[in-house]
Parts: structure tokens; C-alpha cells; sequence
């Protein structure tokens, strides 16, 4: 039986006040720690069922992720879009981790940090979070190469273009020193007298069917140059 007092507490309006906070609080706390839980435990997304001793996995950012077109620009490659759209490096990491149950693909095509920079994020940074990468790739996937892809020269975002050339040329300079990695120069060939050309979609970010053929083209090169004799026997006869 309630004693007077606690009969008048609950009858007080402070007191109806603190329990639907604390309610609240508690709705609300739950609901943080499984968004906390979901977060620490997702895995890259994959839009490819298909597995085999020929596939790749394409990582990174929305510029890979809407690359709609890998599989066919790719074949016969069983090529896995593992992309996530608006991803810095602080959304990347932790999922790629917990991707190492997902098998082990020939190559990884990485496309990272783009994001980070248009959002403030300071080179060298950029720069420590892809070494930070290749570290979790030696942790969890040993023997399997990282093609790093540089940063593509965006129109609308021409102001970051001087801190994205920094990145292109640290990222080089750190390749020597990793397992396992090499570099592809988009940039490049995306230029046209100092120029994009038309190989962007109306946001000026994100590439349209004649980029991702020049990405294809660089990617299927690079791959050509770096894996060994055999795999490409096997995988592209």
C-alpha cells in the first residue's frame, strides 16, 4: 500500500513529468544501442549472389557504388559492387571488417576519401585511414591485393582538387611500404587539356557511362599488371 507521500508524488504533476523523461529516456537509449550494435556488426553491402574463384570486390564510396554498369563493364569478372553511398572512411572501415566471412575475392578495387576531404577532413588523415585499410587487409584477408584507385577530379568540387593531387601523390608514396597494393590513375585520363570532359552526370560528381568506361579501361590494365599470370589465365581467357 502507498503511504500519503508517495500518493501526493504521484499525483504530482513533476512527478508524471520525470516518469514520461525518464520513459523517454529509455526508449530512446534503446533504440541508440541497437542502431550502436547494427553499426558495429553491418558488412559492406553486395549486389552480386554470384561467387567463385573470379570475383572482385569493388569498394568505397557513392561514386562506386553507382557504378551500375560493373558487371557488364567488367565481365567475365564476377565483379561485387560493395559501395555505400555519401561513406568516408569512418563508415568503410568497420564494415570492411566485418566482411571477412564474405570469402576472399581475387582483387580489391578501392575508391575511398573523396568525401572525407569535400567534408573538411585533413589529407594526412585521409592518407592514415588507407593505411588503415591495408592493415585490416593484412588482417583478414592477407594475400589479397588492393588496387587503389586516385581521387577523380570532380567539377563541382574543383576547389578540393589541390588537396585531392596530395592524396594521389601520399597514397603513391605509401604503396612501396604496403603488401600488396598498387595505384590506377583515373585522373588522367578523365582530364582533357586540364579539363573534365563530359564524363560526369549533372551533379558534376558522380561519373556517367563514358567515365566508368575509362575507369573499366584503367581497371581491367592495372589488374592485367599486377595479378599473377595465372589468375588471368583463369579468370579473363
Amino acid at each position: 500500500m502507498k503511504t500519503p507521500l508517495l500518493q501526493r508524488l504521484d499525483a504530482s504533476p513533476v512527478a508524471k513529468m520525470g516518469m514520461a523523461i525518464l520513459i523517454f529516456c529509455l526508449i530512446v537509449g534503446g533504440w541508440l544501442a541497437l542502431q550502436h550494435h547494427r553499426e558495429a556488426t553491418a558488412t559492406l553491402p553486395d549486389d552480386e549472389q554470384r561467387q567463385g574463384d573470379c570475383s572482385l570486390w569493388f569498394v568505397g564510396s557513392s561514386s562506386m557504388h553507382r557504378w551500375t554498369s560493373l558487371n557488364r563493364d567488367m565481365a567475365p569478372w564476377i565483379a561485387h559492387n560493395r559501395g555505400i553511398n555519401d561513406a568516408t572512411y569512418a563508415s568503410i572501415l568497420p564494415r570492411f571488417a566485418n566482411s571477412a566471412e564474405d570469402g576472399q575475392p581475387v582483387a580489391i578495387i578501392l575508391y575511398a576519401g573523396e568525401n572525407d576531404i569535400a567534408n573538411g577532413v585533413a589529407v594526412r588523415t585521409v592518407v592514415r585511414d588507407l593505411a588503415r585499410f591495408l592493415e585490416l587487409r593484412d588482417r583478414t584477408m592477407r594475400d589479397v591485393p588492393v588496387l587503389i584507385l586516385s581521387m577523380k577530379p570532380s567539377p563541382t568540387r574543383r576547389a578540393n582538387f589541390q588537396d585531392q593531387q596530395l592524396f594521389n601523390a601520399a597514397a603513391q608514396r605509401l604503396i612501396p611500404h604496403a603488401r600488396l597494393a598498387y595505384y590506377a590513375d583515373i585522373t588522367t585520363p578523365l582530364l582533357k587539356d586540364g579539363r573534365t570532359g563530359d564524363n560526369y552526370q549533372p551533379d558534376g560528381v558522380h561519373m556517367n557511362p563514358a567515365g566508368y568506361r575509362i575507369w573499366a579501361k584503367v581497371v581491367r590494365q592495372r589488374l592485367k599488371e599486377t595479378l599473377p599470370p595465372e589468375t588471368l589465365r583463369r579468370c579473363v581467357p
